[in-house]
C-alpha cells in the first residue's frame, strides 16, 4: 500500500471512530482581521509577482535585436 492511501486512510479511520462534537469556539474580532489581512497580503503578493514576470515577458518578446536603419547605398 503507497504511504499516502495508507496515510488517508488512517485519517477517514480517527475521522470516523471519533464521534463529532459541537466545537465551542470564540472568535474574536482580532482573528477575523488577521484572517483579512493575510487574504489581502497574499493578493498583494500574487499581485506583485505577476507585474514582476509581466514585465520580464513583456520584455522578451519586446527586444530589438538589429543594430539600426540599414544605411542606404551610395554608388
Amino acid at each position: 500500500m503507497r504511504l499516502s492511501t495508507m496515510f488517508l486512510s488512517l485519517i477517514v479511520f480517527f475521522m470516523i471512530s471519533n464521534p463529532f462534537t459541537i466545537a465551542h469556539a470564540y472568535l474574536d474580532p482580532g482573528s477575523g482581521s488577521m484572517l483579512l489581512q493575510l487574504l489581502l497580503g497574499g493578493v498583494t503578493g500574487v499581485v506583485v509577482i505577476f507585474k514582476l514576470y509581466w514585465q520580464r515577458v513583456k520584455g522578451f518578446f519586446n527586444r530589438n535585436d538589429s543594430v539600426g536603419p540599414i544605411p542606404p547605398k551610395t554608388d
